[in-house]
């Protein structure tokens, strides 16, 4: 069955970017701008990309006494603070699960790609405010831009997902070659982060007011996704109504993963995928349509 089930998702993957190209395409001709150096274009940028890896990493560390050890510190410690609160101190179980430390697995993973998640989107909706001056004097990609995000968080999600493995390893819960499908809920959560990123960054130049509403949003769809309480204590009804939430396969994959138990259904991925393809194609005619106004009010 766990196999099974994951044919199903790549399955559903595979489905939704060749509708994404399609839509794009669809999109792409009707607005009469088609871009087939997208690629050449980030390619030409790319030591403006490495760079500014590179130097958000050190500008983040610079001056600090313990210098790039913070990487691996600051992860470390925020695992450990859950495992002590919830699973110690709190005494947090997880109902199906024996384990002493399953509620700690279980919270530790959840909330690594929520932040992962949460903090992309942030960081992605100031993408044009943030910076205008670049955009405005030469003809830069703002597509360098989201790469540069996504790169830097997804080595931020590697490095605390390192921490949590060694922690599984020195606990004996180390989980099987399962995790390397960690990486599809990965790119869904990147994909869905930079999208709806992109769609806000966009309309914040119009109406600064999406950047407060944005942090609320994000508060309602904390508690909206079992991060911290497990699918099983909700009511029945309630469960069909949450799984409109884009980020609760995603998130659920990932605990699952962790833990080793069964993995969600293909068809809890539907709204990931739903919501993920609307909103990139929302974004793209968003650009293409309002791109002078944009530059305009930046």
């Amino acid at each position: 069955m766990f196999k099974i089930n994951f044919y199903r998702i790549l399955s559903i993957f595979q489905l939704s970017f060749y509708l994404n190209y399609k839509l794009m395409a669809i999109n792409d001709k009707l607005s009469e701008r088609v871009d087939m150096n997208a690629l050449g274009t980030l390619h030409r940028y790319r030591s403006y990309i490495y760079g500014s890896i590179g130097r958000d990493f050190h500008l983040r560390y610079q001056g600090s006494a313990l210098g790039a050890a913070l990487i691996f510190i600051v992860p470390a410690f925020q695992i450990s603070l859950y495992v002590l609160v919830f699973g110690n101190l709190l005494k947090g179980r997880l109902p199906g699960n024996a384990t002493f430390y399953g509620y700690s697995i279980y919270l530790c993973s959840g909330i690594l790609f929520w932040n992962f998640f949460s903090e992309l989107l942030q960081r992605t909706q100031g993408l044009y405010l943030e910076n205008a001056n670049l955009l405005k004097k030469v003809a830069f990609p703002p597509g360098a831009l989201s790469v540069v995000n996504f790169a830097i968080h997804s080595i931020n999600l590697a490095l605390s997902l390192a921490m949590l493995m060694l922690f599984l390893a020195l606990t004996g819960s180390l989980p099987g070659w399962q995790v390397v499908w960690l990486i599809p809920v990965w790119l869904a959560l990147g994909v869905l982060a930079l999208a709806i990123g992109q769609c806000i960054a966009i309309l914040q130049v119009f109406f600064r007011d999406f950047g407060a509403l944005t942090t609320l949003a994000l508060q309602a769809l904390f508690w909206g996704t079992p991060l911290v309480y497990p699918l099983s204590i909700l009511p029945e009804w309630l469960l069909p109504w949450l799984q409109l939430n884009p980020l609760v396969a995603p998130v659920a994959t990932a605990q699952a993963l962790m833990l080793g138990t069964p993995v969600p259904q293909a068809q809890a991925w539907a709204s990931t995928v739903i919501v993920g393809l609307g909103a990139m194609l929302l974004a793209s005619r968003l650009y293409r349509h309002h791109h002078a106004d944009l530059m305009d009010n930046l």
